[in-house]
Order: structure tokens, then sequence, then C-alpha cells
């Protein structure tokens, strides 16, 4: 015999049931669909990195097709002038810097690459220049193995001759300078003595040189606002001088980075 107590158990279990149900039944819903957003959350953030490592490798890649031909006649001169010694060691310098334009891959490499890539491309310039270029190296001692993104100074250089000591009949001037700042970021400047920025090229960031724009972008893929880039005339309209300053970051022993 069902009891009162049995009885109101049933209709409480027969009332609440469905109402419990259809709980679990709203949870589970919702939590299919929190995975599903955080899944698509977690793809587009994929895609994005893979778009942003994309247009930073092509990026990359952009150099200077001038270049290549000015250096194929400065070739061609000592082949003519048989020169073939000074000819054997230009081409070990053009097959080093070709080399750094299709084998750097990563986002940051050591300074000391950097700069051993720009040493192989201005000793292909000083067969062009001779006498007629003097180059001022400051680098401090102890950043060779800071990290710098692939191409900085070789396009700072490349601009310099390209936009400045090209353009001039007198002595050609370059200097590059490297160094700490106090509060830690690391300080790269190139500087020239040929004709300097237009006035409305060096005033507008948007109106610079494409290879000063192309390390605009690549900076701000990487540091975003911890990375500053300027360029302007000297004082007295005596050249052109360009300033990069990044955040520093150096190898560990353990293979990985810091900042």
């Amino acid at each position: 015999m069902i009891t009162y107590e049995s009885f109101f158990i049933l209709i409480l279990i027969s009332i609440l049931g469905p109402v419990v149900g259809v709980f679990i039944l709203i949870f589970y819903t919702s939590h299919e669909r929190q995975v599903y957003v955080l899944e698509m959350q977690n793809q587009q953030i994929s895609l994005e990195k893979e778009l942003e490592i994309s247009r930073y490798l092509q990026l990359n890649q952009q150099i200077q097709p001038h270049f290549f031909f000015n250096a194929l006649n400065s070739l061609l001169g000592l082949i003519r002038l048989k020169q073939y010694d000074r000819l054997y060691e230009s081409f070990e310098h053009m097959a080093v810097y070709l080399r750094s334009k299709y084998t750097a891959k990563e986002p940051l490499y050591p300074l000391e690459k950097e700069v051993s890539y720009t040493e192989s491309y201005l000793e292909i310039q000083k067969l062009r220049f001779g006498h007629r270029l003097t180059i001022n190296w400051e680098i401090e001692k102890g950043l060779e193995q800071a990290m710098v993104i692939p191409y900085l100074l070789q396009t700072l250089v490349e601009n310099a001759f390209k936009h400045g000591l090209e353009m001039i009949e007198e002595q050609a001037e370059l200097l590059i300078k490297i160094n700490s700042l106090e509060d830690g970021r690391i300080q790269m400047i190139v500087a020239d003595n040929g004709p300097g920025f237009p006035d409305e090229i060096a005033s507008v960031p948007g109106e610079q040189k494409v290879g000063l724009q192309n390390i605009r972008r690549r900076l701000g893929l990487l540091f975003a606002n911890e990375a500053v880039m300027t360029a302007k005339t000297a004082p007295g309209k005596q050249g052109a001088v360009v300033q990069v300053i990044w955040p520093k970051v150096t190898i560990v022993e353990n293979g990985g980075e810091h900042l």
C-alpha cells in the first residue's frame, strides 16, 4: 500500500524530473557552445599568427634590385681590368650577401650575424666607390649576441646608399652606430652625408622610403609600441640620419631567449 509520503515523493519526482532534465540539457548545450566558441577563437588566433608570419617573411625578402645591377657592373669592370683576385673575393662577398637574403627565416637573429652580412654588402659597394667611401663603425662591445630583426642594418645602409651617397660626387661618408640606452633598449643609428630627406618625406612617416616602411612594419609586428624609428635630415641639411630603438633580446645558454 502506497503511503502518503511515498505518493508525495513520486509526485515531486514527476514534477522536478523534467525540470532538472531541462536544466541539464541547457547546461550541456551551453557547455558545448562554449567549447565551440573557444575552438573557433583558437583557430582564428592560429590563422592570424600564420598570417603575421607570412607577412613578416614577405617583408623580409624585399630587396633592392638596383643593387644587383650596380654590383654586376662592378664585377664586369674587374673582369675587363683582369683583376681576378679581387673578382674572386668580390664573388665571395656577393654569395654571402645573397645567402643572407634567402636563408634568414627566423624573426630575430644575433646582431653579429647582421653586421657580418652588412660588411659583405659594404665590401661590394667599395668596388664602386673606391677610396671615395669612408665607413665609420661604432659598435658597443657586448652586444654581439643581442637579437635584431633580419636585414635591419642592411636595409638602413642600402637606403643610405640609394637615396644618399649615390647622389653625391664628393667624398661619401657613412656612420654606423649601435649602443645600449639607459632604459635597457638598443639604439642603431645610420647616418650619411648625402642630400638628406626631402622635407615632405621626413615629416610624414607614411610617405617614407619603401625600405624604411618595411622596417617600421616588421618592428611593429614584433615589438608593437616598444620599438621606435625616426628618419630625419641632419642639422644644417648635412645628410640623412635614421635611428631605430628596440627592446634588448639576448640568447641564453639553454637555447631560449629572454627580454
